[in-house]
């Protein structure tokens, strides 16, 4: 809602004549829902509750509460159910199956970087939630959260792209992926395909949850499978021309200076995809990857210890405080001689 206020000031900043018009008068869409509008490689989209249902496989019922006071009633069972009636309980130290929810949600739901130790309210009414077996609204959940993202990105506070999985299957399903393929413009071969990481036995062990974890052959491996398309998948774009969305990708094209693809791209396997990466990578030769700072290499003992190798500048020479007070007053004497010079002429 604050989006399209903003987009009326505009208006009316642009053209006064406009104040006290409605959106229809403005030339502006009308606002309906919250949604989210931006543009994939010259491709307009909009994204809306409804796609991240449809995406996710869940209706967009159930419960959602947000910005709660810090007085709620269902703080309470928070405590009491989550941290046992203890507040001064650390989040490590709850249950097994509560802190496995919590990762569910600090690294599913609400990715926005940073630990879990420290919850919003909010988010204690979520966590509860799920503790209690109580549905909640996953999609309104998301699509709250991807505004605060978008937010947040366009003050400059964050840069990462949360949902990313979940981006990526309202494209492939919005068929933009294949739009850009029919164009050259990106496939999925020249692109490559990312996986993430994999909650499973091993993930256990780790936050010790149990105690040894033996490995099984139908334990989840990481695929790069893609899913089946839905026939009934809300659209994101809303151009069905092929011939307009040919002249939206040659104009990204030109602005960006993007490459067309041949046909003879090569391709990627699809027995390698590519892994997110946890830690900061490091070539073989130990120097850090490229477009970050190294450290300066430390100084060898022996040479600092050698004066003759350390080079010294010539010292300064100090002034006394009779020479000081010399100096001035000759300088003193050419100022009024110079003014005198002046007067006469």
């Amino acid at each position: 809602m604050d989006a399209a206020k903003a987009e009326e000031l505009q208006v009316v900043a642009r053209d006064p004549s406009l104040r006290g018009k409605t959106k229809k008068e403005m030339n502006l869409k009308p606002f309906r829902q919250t949604e989210i509008r931006s543009a994939v490689m010259g491709i307009p989209i909009t994204i809306t509750e409804e796609v991240i249902a449809k995406a996710c496989r869940v209706a967009p019922t159930s419960r959602f509460l947000w910005n709660v006071s810090r007085n709620h009633p269902l703080l309470e069972s928070f405590k009491s159910v989550v941290l046992n009636g203890n507040p001064a309980t650390k989040l490590v130290d709850i249950d097994g199956h509560h802190r496995m929810l919590l990762k569910f949600m600090t690294e599913c739901f609400f990715q926005k970087g940073g630990g879990s130790d420290q919850l919003s309210v909010d988010h204690k009414l979520v966590l509860y939630f799920l503790v209690a077996y109580d549905k909640i609204n996953l999609p309104k959940y998301l699509m709250h959260h991807l505004c605060w993202a978008v937010k947040e990105g366009i003050r400059g506070k964050r840069k990462q792209i949360p949902c990313g999985r979940l981006l990526s299957e309202i494209f492939t399903q919005g068929k933009l992926l294949e739009i850009l393929r029919r164009n050259k413009l990106a496939s999925e071969k020249s692109l490559g395909t990312v996986t993430g990481k994999i909650i499973n036995g091993k993930t256990l062990q780790n936050m010790k949850i149990i105690k040894k974890f033996s490995p099984n052959e139908k334990d989840l491996k990481e695929s790069v499978v893609q899913t089946e398309l839905m026939r009934d998948f809300p659209p994101v774009h809303k151009e069905r021309n092929p011939e307009v969305l040919a002249e939206l990708i040659a104009g990204y094209v030109k602005e960006s200076g993007g490459i067309i693809l041949d046909d003879d791209t090569p391709d990627v396997p699809d027995e390698a995809p590519l892994r997110v990466r946890g830690k900061r990578a490091k070539y073989d030769d130990g120097s850090e990857a490229a477009g970050v700072q190294t450290k300066k290499p430390k100084k060898d003992k022996s040479e600092a210890s050698n004066p003759d190798s350390i080079p010294t500048s010539a010292p300064k020479r100090k002034r006394g405080k009779g020479e000081s007070s010399m100096i001035e007053d000759v300088e003193a004497e050419e100022a009024r001689t110079k003014k005198k010079q002046s007067t006469d002429t």
